[in-house]
């Protein structure tokens, strides 16, 4: 009984914690990104570009950069360039931003690239195949705005 009990407090916490959101913002970048406040912040990169966030010491990550646009890439090349070596399932491009999404080493990705004046945005999920379901949930929380 007293096992239920905390499996269900520590469930009742986890699912507070995916409901209330985070901000992460990038001076370098000028953005920021809102995101599940299950994430933890693990570091952030020596140039400043971005950032990583854990749940479960790892086992769930999200990356977050920015990136300046040296080679002039359109946002199909960039697209192109990111799908390398990915087994991609799905992906869509539209005006100002592109997504691709599926499996790599074990894991699922979601990635979406937004185009900004002088380069691009980035946020990457990747989480269990078989956690599939509870985590892409995840994935309509974590969105991008301008930094104010």
């Amino acid at each position: 009984m007293k096992i239920k009990i905390i499996i269900s407090l520590f469930l009742f916490s986890f699912l507070a914690s995916c409901s209330s959101q985070s901000e992460y913002c990038n001076e370098r970048f000028e953005y920021c990104l809102n995101y599940p406040a299950a994430f933890e912040p693990f570091g952030s990169s020596k140039s400043g570009d971005g950032q990583i966030f854990y749940i479960d010491g790892g086992k769930i990550e999200l990356l977050v950069w920015g990136s300046v646009n040296g080679q002039k890439r359109t946002l199909e090349q960039e697209k192109q360039y990111i799908s390398q070596n990915r087994t991609v399932e799905y992906q869509t491009i539209k005006s100002k931003f592109f997504v691709i999404s599926g499996f790599e080493n074990g894991k699922v990705f979601y990635l979406r690239t937004e185009k900004t004046q002088n380069g691009f945005r980035s946020f990457e999920i990747r989480y269990p195949k078989e956690e599939k379901e509870t985590y892409d949930k995840f994935v309509e929380k974590i969105n991008f705005q301008e930094k104010k």
